[in-house]
């Protein structure tokens, strides 16, 4: 079978094969010189047949399960001596874990289960030795663990929401593939998170006890002990989703999952529209709740993602931190909470919006509707970034499969096709996460999808 796209799509003064056509840039593997000055030489693919072709399925994975050493052990070398009780550490750790855990599912290699296990424990340590009073309005509420974050210090003694459920949607990561493995590891991270960050954010505020958590109007009062960023309320989902499944019930996980997907991933056809979780949240409905139906001008439907901050260019999510709902809304499809119209809307978005081959074979845009304005002092171009959550949609979509395993064999090269300075390749972890889901896309059906 052959892998070229047979499809194409048009653009003023240029004609782009739809996906895979991408990589005749840059068919000739070349040997690849990494940070430490170390030459390696990965294996190549058979010039007589397209990289993605059935023909090439095994060399390119031998290609990038060796890219993916490469790459790992630069990021390595990077983060050597790092506090991993530090905030912004804890933030990027989770996307180390998930390209460990990819490639585990991917190869089965025990080697990477270990790395992201030592990891956490490292993690899990070094908190508990970090104990930091957690701040309320000027009150204590405890001594905690704490990956301490330096710019809310003043605000609750250090301890940051987005950075506790970041760092911790990684540990579960590791967690629910241990308890495959029926390692007692598992066990103790998943206890870790829910009784060290869960329960530390969950009894922040002092008129909201176990009775208000537990009782029948649990869901009422959840968004009270929530931040009210989409980012946080995304992790947190996830984090509910994995307790949840590893049989954890001291809490309903399982319903407050449900409340925040059908919050945050519902379609939206109208701006007035009710939320469906109207009835259960009936006075804390924010108002970026789910996610407003686009037609394009292609006849598709796509999928926008609001950004409440008055200070935002758009009014939309930029590309970068979207994919904590593509990542959502993938592992929401795949048990079930949500069906194929968030799936296809959110690839629609990938394909007409986000993805612009017209300016360059891999050049994704800042912003999920297609802007592409600056982004934090990203030029156009050079944050839409794909690697932590919109590449769980080639699970469910072939095409979307060709473009990231187009963008993993691009980056086993050094990424010619990549624009200068975009993160998917200038960002260390990038690589790897991209190297890893690649790997697991090619190999056997089961280790596509979640978890």
């Amino acid at each position: 079978m052959n892998h070229w796209a047979s499809t194409v799509r048009t653009w003023p003064g240029l004609v782009v094969p739809a996906i895979v056509g991408i990589c005749v840039l840059s068919l000739v593997p070349q040997a690849w010189a990494g940070e430490q000055g170390d030459e390696i030489v990965l294996p190549e693919l058979d010039p007589a047949y397209a990289p993605l072709a059935e023909e090439n399925r095994s060399l390119l994975a031998a290609r990038l399960v060796a890219a993916f050493e490469r790459d790992y052990s630069i990021l390595q070398a990077n983060d050597e001596g790092r506090v991993l009780s530090d905030g912004m550490t804890i933030y990027h750790v989770r996307r180390e874990l998930q390209a460990c855990i990819d490639m585990w599912r991917a190869t089965g290699g025990a080697e990477y289960l270990d790395r992201a296990t030592s990891l956490v424990l490292s993690a899990i340590a070094q908190a508990r030795e970090n104990l930091r009073p957690l701040i309320w309005h000027d009150q204590a509420r405890g001594q905690w663990p704490c990956f301490y974050l330096d710019a809310v210090a003043e605000e609750t003694g250090g301890h940051s929401q987005l950075c506790d459920f970041q760092g911790s949607t990684g540990f579960l990561m590791v967690a629910r593939a241990l308890r495959e493995l029926d390692l007692p590891e598992s066990r103790q991270i998943a206890d870790f998170v829910e009784r060290d960050i869960v329960e530390k954010w969950l009894y922040y505020i002092p008129s909201i006890d176990r009775e208000h958590l537990t009782g029948p109007q649990s869901c009422e009062y959840l968004p009270a002990v929530l931040n009210s960023g989409r980012d946080v309320r995304e992790h947190f989902a996830c984090i509910c989703l994995d307790l949840a499944a590893m049989g954890h019930d001291e809490y309903p996980y399982g319903d407050w999952a449900k409340l925040l997907i059908d919050l945050y991933l519902a379609p939206r056809y109208e701006p007035n529209q009710p939320a469906p979780c109207q009835d259960r949240i009936s006075e804390r409905v924010p108002d970026d709740w789910g996610l407003p139906v686009v037609a394009d001008s292609n006849g598709t439907t796509c999928l926008s993602i609001l950004d409440p901050d008055p200070d935002s260019p758009t009014g939309v999510l930029d590309t970068s931190h979207a994919n904590r709902t593509a990542w959502l809304a993938a592992r929401a499809y795949g048990e079930g909470f949500t069906d194929e119209s968030v799936i296809n809307g959110l690839a629609n978005t990938l394909r007409y919006r986000i993805w612009a081959p017209e300016k360059g074979p891999l050049y994704f845009n800042n912003y999920v509707d297609g802007s592409d304005c600056e982004l934090d002092g990203l030029e156009p171009g050079r944050g839409g970034n794909l690697w932590f959550g919109w590449h769980r949609l080639a699970a469910y979509s072939a095409d979307i499969e060709e473009l990231f395993l187009s963008i993993a064999y691009d980056l086993t090269n050094g990424g010619p096709n990549l624009p200068e300075g975009a993160q998917n390749k200038a960002m260390l972890e990038a690589p790897p996460c991209f190297e890893a889901w690649a790997v697991r896309l090619l190999s056997d059906a089961q280790t596509r999808t979640f978890p």
